[in-house]
């Protein structure tokens, strides 16, 4: 009996046996099939229409009392079976949400009546055309039926009949029991392999790791092996994330760590095919993968400390780091770069840089030449570059090389000190990297932001005498054109500080004799602040610390040089710089020489006279009579 709705009905089979009666309310569509033609009898076909129909109209506890009393009358015909369960599965009608339990629940019906029972069924629902049917079935058997599986795989007389149920019982039943199903039936390849298969597919890597520890427990090493291979292909479909997570997992206990690491090893070996596989960056980084997953730790630094450490076999090595360098841009970069520039060998360095060059990725070379760099081990750095020289880099190579060395914190920050510097070129002084040493001094001597005075000074002066006469000066010329840029690179003069700077530093060259030095850096200064808009602030302010600096003669030399550029300085220019000496208490008589000899000599008349103009308004008019001076 079944209570449907508040009413009561007796359903009978098709071919006799049950005795029912129906009664009550025949306008339900249900109702009226039972009582069609005064008949009580099953129709199977119709019967999966109405359960179909009770579930969208009244819902699933409706129709799952239905089903179950429609099963109590089917269960013995298969025929009939395999027509309900088709009409339910209701693939050629309209869809109707949540037909499978209704399917669910015929499967293991038929699953409960034993194996032989089962295998007939699905030759029935073959026989009758129903392969996708067939499918569920093998998948519903997996999920539902309990005992031991393997041997009920033995009944089934296809091969793809077997993976299809065992698969999914290894999919639906906890690891270790997927594990022992896959030691069961290891004697056949295509099983075990469908089981791994699947589990590493379509498994959380959680659970994948509870898989291998059991294979492991159960004395299985073929199979972890055959797992742990497939997990890290690249054909897997699994990311880098999904294996750093499988590697956590697998580290945490010490009986599976050499798991993991063969893990690692072969994820290594796989990310040159894995990084150019589409995907989410975060998904393909395996740098940043470890970063979030063990942040501060040193999975990959360890890794990369054993192999790179002077082994004379670390070229395998050296290819993993390219790879990841150059497939990183996520966080955990950085401590990597640090930590080899630490641990890995000179010569391991050089490698992994001249392979980085060479295949155009030079970016990444420099991260790694900085990090170096950084650490200002004067002996690693000695090293690193001697062993350049004995491969006769190009001189574009040993450019970028040299600059690379002496910024470590990147090319618009402070430059390496000059303290290292000549630790480092006397390293190379006895060695085969001599000449790359004095490379390193001259282009040290020639990166001079935010480098103080006396280092400036200094390292010009242990540019080598080989250079001649003529080359020292050039370097020393190269050095007052580059204060200059540095100069106006800054906002001036609401950051004094640096115009300070480059007063002293001018001071400084001068008295150590550096005159092309200084002259080439004032002319510059002057020349290009002309096409800096609003520069006119920054040559008073420059010209007043060079006068602090005792450098009085240059400071009035900038301001003729700059004043004389009649075509581009206006009226409004000279304002700004004449307000600004008044305010600094420049001397008169060079205020007065100044602008005689530069505004007051200019050939338009016209300009000199609105320069006049222009300083008579802003209430300077000594600043005008001296311009007038200069005229006549």
């Amino acid at each position: 009996m079944a209570h449907l709705t508040g009413e009561v009905w007796v359903i009978a089979a098709r071919n006799g046996g049950n005795e029912g009666t129906a009664g009550g309310n025949e306008d339900r569509p249900w109702a009226r099939w039972f009582a069609r033609s005064g008949s009580l009898q099953v129709e199977p076909a119709e019967a999966g229409e109405q359960a179909r129909t009770l579930l969208s109209e009244d819902g699933q506890t409706a129709a799952l009392r239905f089903n179950e009393r429609v099963l109590d009358t089917l269960t013995g015909d298969l025929a009939g079976l395999v027509e309900y369960v088709t009409v339910l599965d209701g693939a050629k009608a309209d869809e109707v949400l949540n037909t499978q339990k209704l399917i669910d629940h015929a499967f293991a019906r038929v699953s409960a009546q034993g194996v032989d029972r089962f295998v007939a069924w699905l030759a029935e629902l073959r026989t009758q055309g129903h392969p996708a049917i067939a499918v569920q079935a093998l998948h519903a058997y997996g999920r539902l039926a309990d005992g031991d599986l393997a041997a009920v795989a033995t009944s089934l007389e296809s091969a793809a009949d077997r993976v299809i149920l065992i698969a999914a019982t290894a999919l639906h039943r906890p690891p270790e029991d997927a594990a022992r199903l896959a030691i069961e039936t290891e004697h056949d390849a295509s099983i075990a392999y469908a089981v791994i298969h699947d589990v590493l597919r379509q498994r959380t890597v959680p659970d994948i790791a509870r898989f291998l520890r059991a294979l492991h427990l159960l004395g299985a090493p073929d199979l972890v092996n055959d797992t742990v291979k497939q997990f890290a292909a690249p054909a897997s479909g699994r990311s880098n994330l999904d294996k750093a997570l499988l590697y956590v997992a697998l580290y945490a206990s010490p009986r599976l760590s050499e798991i993991a690491l063969d893990l690692l090893w072969r994820t290594l070996g796989a990310i040159g095919d894995l990084g150019r596989a589409p995907g989410p960056a975060q998904q393909q980084d395996l740098v940043a993968a470890f970063w979030e997953l063990c942040p501060g730790g040193r999975v990959l630094e360890d890794w990369f400390k054993l192999r790179l450490d002077g082994s004379e076999n670390a070229e395998e090595a050296r290819e993993h780091v390219v790879l990841l360098l150059r497939g990183s841009r996520g966080p955990g970069r950085d401590s990597l770069l640090a930590a080899m520039a630490g641990d890995a060998t000179p010569m391991n360095l050089k490698r992994i840089c001249e392979t980085l060059m060479e295949e155009g990725d030079e970016a990444q070379a420099a991260m790694l030449v900085r990090a170096l760099a950084h650490s200002g081990h004067i002996e690693r750095l000695g090293d690193f570059l001697d062993r350049w020289s004995w491969s006769q880099p190009s001189p574009d190579t040993t450019r970028k090389l040299l600059h690379w060395v002496l910024t470590p914190e990147g090319a618009d920050r402070e430059p390496m000190a000059s303290a290292v510097v000549e630790g480092i070129a006397g390293y190379l002084a006895d060695g085969h990297g001599k000449a790359l040493g004095e490379d390193l001094r001259r282009h040290a001597a020639t990166l001079v932001r935010l480098r103080p005075a006396e280092e400036i000074v200094g390292l010009l002066g242990h540019v080598p005498s080989r250079v001649g006469r003529r080359g020292r000066s050039a370097v020393a010329a190269d050095v007052g054109w580059r204060l200059a840029e540095d100069l106006l690179v800054y906002p001036v003069p609401t950051e004094e500080t640096y115009v300070a700077w480059y007063a002293e530093c001018l001071a400084a060259l001068e008295s150590a004799g550096f005159t092309d030095a200084v002259r080439t850096s004032w002319h510059h200064l002057a020349d290009e602040a002309i096409n800096r808009r609003g520069a006119g602030p920054t040559i008073a302010e420059t010209a007043h610390q060079l006068q602090r600096s005792e450098l009085a003669g240059t400071a009035d030399r900038l301001l003729i040089r700059y004043l004389d550029q009649a075509q581009s300085v206006t009226p409004t220019d000279i304002v700004g710089i004449t307000t600004r000496l008044r305010l600094h208490r420049y001397p008169e008589a060079s205020r007065a020489g100044v602008l005689r000899r530069s505004v007051g000599r200019w050939q338009d008349r016209a300009r000199v006279d609105a320069v006049v103009e222009a300083l008579v308004a802003a209430g300077q008019e000594e600043e005008a009579e001296w311009v007038r001076a200069g005229s006549s």
